[in-house]
Order: C-alpha cells, then structure tokens, then sequence
C-alpha cells in the first residue's frame, strides 16, 4: 500500500542494478537495494578507471606493465596505503542526478554515491566528478565485437523501459534480466514431454549407426569428424548437426518455447546454425564463440537440452553445467589477438599454432582466477540458454552413469554462421541434392532434409502473462 506498481517491480526483480564496464557483476538478493551492496565491502565501490585517473603514478605503472591492473594494486598495496577506491565526488554526484533517490525508494545519502555510480550511473553516461571526462557511449556493449542489447552496459534500465512501456511482462522482464546479468538463464517455459522424449531416442538411434552419414567429433580445436563406430557410444564425443538427419531431434530444437525466448533476446527471429547430441558431454572451460563463427561473433546463443532418465547425473536426472556468471562481460580471450573464434583467425591466416592450441586452457584459465564457478542444472525435460561468450565447464558423469544431451546453437535471422561462406547451398536443380520421398512420413528421422540452415520464418510473441 503506497508504493507503486513499477516500484514493487523494481525491487523485486532488482532490474535497476546494471552493470557498469569493469565493475564485475552486481548479483543482488530478491527484494534488495543499492545499498544492501555496502555489505560485499569496499572492493564493490572499487573502479578501475576511476581508480588510474585518481592515481596517475599506478596508471603509468599500468601502462608499462608494472602492474597488471588497478585492482591488483588496490587489492595487494592501495587498500593498505589508505587509496581512495574510486574517484566519485559524492555531493557533485547526489546534486546532479537528483533522480537516485528514485532508484533507491528512499532519500540518498554520500554512502550511496560510488556504488550508484559504478552499477547504474555509468552505463547512463553519468560523471563520478565535475572535471571527469565523459565516455563517448557509457551503454555500449564491452566488447569490439558486439552483442545482444542485453550486453549493452545499460540493458537493466533498457529491460525497465521495456516493462514500463508494457512491451513486455514481468516475467519476461525477469528472464530478460537474469539473462543480461549472469549470460545463462532457464528456459521460463515448458516443454512438450512428447518432443523430449523422441529427440531422447532419436540421440540413442544416432549413437547405433541408424544414421549412415552422420558424423562425429571431439568438438574443441579437434574438428576432425568420423564415422560411427560402437566405440563412440562410451567416449565423450558429439554426434554433429544430427537436426540435419532427425526431425525429432529438429522438432524439439525448434519448439515454440525455445523459439519465443530466443526472439526476446535477440529482438528478431532466431536461425539455427548448427547443433550437437552427446552421451558423455565434456569441456574444458571455455566460450563456444571459441568454436562457433557468426558474422556477427557474440550475437548467437546457446540452448542445451537434458534429455536423460533418472539415475544419469544425479538421483533426479539432473544435468549441470558449471559456469562462471557475468563472465560474458569479461575481455576477450582472442586468437592471435585478432578474432574471438579459432576459424576466424585462421582464415585470416593469424591462428591454429601447436603452442596456442595447447595454450588456450592455460588462458582461459588465468581470465578465471580464483572466481569460483556456479552449477546450473537442467533437469530432464527443460532447458537452458547460454550467451556465446559465456565461460563453462562440462563434467562427464562417473562411468557407467552417461547422460543424453542436446545442445544447439542459434543467431538472428539477419546473422549468418561462417561455414556457410566455406560451403555454400547446392542450388535446388543440383542433380547431386538429397530428393525427398513424398511417400515416406515426415516424421521419418532417415528421411533427406533440405540442406540450408533451418530458420523461424516470423518472429514469435509470448502468451499474454
């Protein structure tokens, strides 16, 4: 009573806490406020750019690699020595944005200043100062490669604006949000348990040699693909693409409630580029934008589906994935300093190194640090979807647990996969193209597919809440 509707909804899904560029990820409590972050510390108020322009000398050090970063030195030396964290001028701060205390649902005081500035101000374009210098777009997206609009540094206030206009519900805007924050999310809806349970056998078909050209590989910077043989059925190997070969296994790659989550992210129908079945999933910590190339790298998602009975992983058929959350955020771990995904680089000629290769995980471990995972489970029947540039890891279960999974990958419809640019779709008068058989069923997983990449014909609106 009393407090208003987009109130209530701000504080219950925590939209307006956005991440700011280098400030890590704010992951708050359900009914928390700005200022229940004074609880984390100071390393929370840290900011790095604020932290180098408050301190020229650790800048230059910076800059000549006499230190690794601000941070670093803050956190071993300048804690210590009495530095100030940040460079927010608290009274310049509360005079010129009045409208915090909004935020906040409450008046604001000084001790609000700095961590306003670093997880909502900054993406708005807000100065720590008077004399501060103004980025040219304090939203953008972190990365020179790009993303969703939910990378942008201000997608939380993006997200509210969008629930405010009545674009969409609060569910979505909770989807939408968590998706943003941590780069991994659930699938909100459910799933047809009919869809589950045959793309489940058709997984188990794919691994008895049913689909005669199905190939399978490692994954990874092993692409070499091979036949089936009965040995695959204990290794931790994908079968590839096997939607090209399955309608079941298409089917449920395609479901509407896939489809309509992937539309809210991406503002635009989903394509399906590209997909993978396994009985004993493994990775090794790492980005799928590593091994999978868009033309616009860090807009295409991932969706992995658990398709094992009870007793697979745990006592309830759950499926984990460790992942590291907000780590979409974090820099790029490019090859040869030049592209995010591996065959990229190497069409450019500039990748693909023995001494690289067997490097990666050592990088990708040391972007990590001492930042311990979070597990995501996946229970049978649902799903959960994974930015590109999301770093995770992938357990297989104690043998002779296994557990059937499906994991596909999918962008805009206006992006395309760049294997498409290395093998291009056989015109339909190609003597040499698969024929369909109009007396067999359309449910036939052996029946040939058109060989171009499945995409959503028309965008796809949620139920109303």
């Amino acid at each position: 009573r009393g407090v208003s509707k987009c109130t209530m909804l701000k504080r219950a899904t925590g939209l307006k806490r956005a991440t700011g560029h280098g400030s890590g990820v704010c992951r708050l409590k359900r009914g928390s406020t700005v200022t229940d972050l004074a609880q984390s510390g100071d390393a929370d108020v840290f900011d790095e750019a604020g932290y180098l322009r408050l301190h020229p000398g650790i800048a230059e050090a910076a800059a000549t690699g006499g230190v690794a970063t601000g941070r670093g030195h803050y956190i071993s030396h300048g804690r210590a020595e009495g530095r100030a964290p940040n460079d927010v001028d608290p009274a310049f701060y509360l005079a010129a944005y009045p409208g915090i205390a909004k935020d906040l649902a409450r008046p604001a005081g000084a001790e609000d200043a700095a961590r306003h500035y670093i997880h909502v101000g900054r993406a708005r374009g807000y100065l720590p100062h008077a004399a501060a210098p103004r980025p040219p777009d304090g939203g953008a997206v972190p990365s020179p490669f790009g993303g969703f609009w939910t990378d942008r540094a201000n997608a939380a206030d993006l997200v509210q604006a969008r629930l405010e206009l009545g674009r969409i519900g609060p569910r979505e805007a909770a989807f939408l949000g968590r998706f943003a924050r941590d780069g991994i999310v659930p699938l909100d809806r459910p799933i047809d348990p009919d869809l589950t349970r045959d793309a489940g056998l058709a997984v188990e078909q794919a691994f008895t040699g049913m689909f005669p050209d199905l190939r399978f590989g490692r994954g990874g910077a092993d692409a070499t693909a091979v036949t089936w043989t009965p040995e695959l059925t204990s290794q931790a190997i994908a079968a590839l693409d096997p939607h090209t070969k399955s309608a079941p296994i298409r089917d449920l790659l395609l479901c509407h409630p896939v489809r309509d989550a992937l539309a809210s992210i991406f503002d635009a129908p989903p394509r399906l580029t590209a997909s993978r079945a396994w009985l004993r999933e493994a990775a090794a910590p790492d980005r799928d934008v590593s091994w999978f190339a868009h033309s616009l790298p860090l807009q295409c998602a991932a969706v992995t589906f658990s398709l094992e009975e009870s007793g697979a992983q745990d006592m309830a058929g759950t499926y984990h994935i460790a992942a590291w959350p907000g780590s979409h955020h974090w820099p790029d771990l490019s090859w040869a300093d030049a592209h995010p995904s591996l065959s990229e680089a190497r069409r450019m000629g500039l990748a693909g190194s023995t001494d690289e290769l067997a490097g990666r995980e050592s990088r990708v471990r040391r972007l990590i640090g001492e930042r311990d995972p979070a597990a995501f489970a996946v229970a049978r029947g649902t799903a959960s979807i994974r930015h590109v540039n999301l770093i995770y890891t992938i357990q297989p279960p104690e043998r002779p647990l296994r557990q059937r999974t499906l994991t596909a990958w999918y962008c805009p419809s206006f992006v395309v996969p760049c294997h498409m640019e290395n093998a291009p779709t056989r015109p339909r008068d190609d003597p040499t193209r698969p024929r369909d058989d109009p007396t067999r069923p359309r449910d036939d997983p052996t029946r040939p597919r058109d060989d171009r990449v499945p995409v959503v014909p028309a965008a796809f609106n949620r139920p109303p809440e």
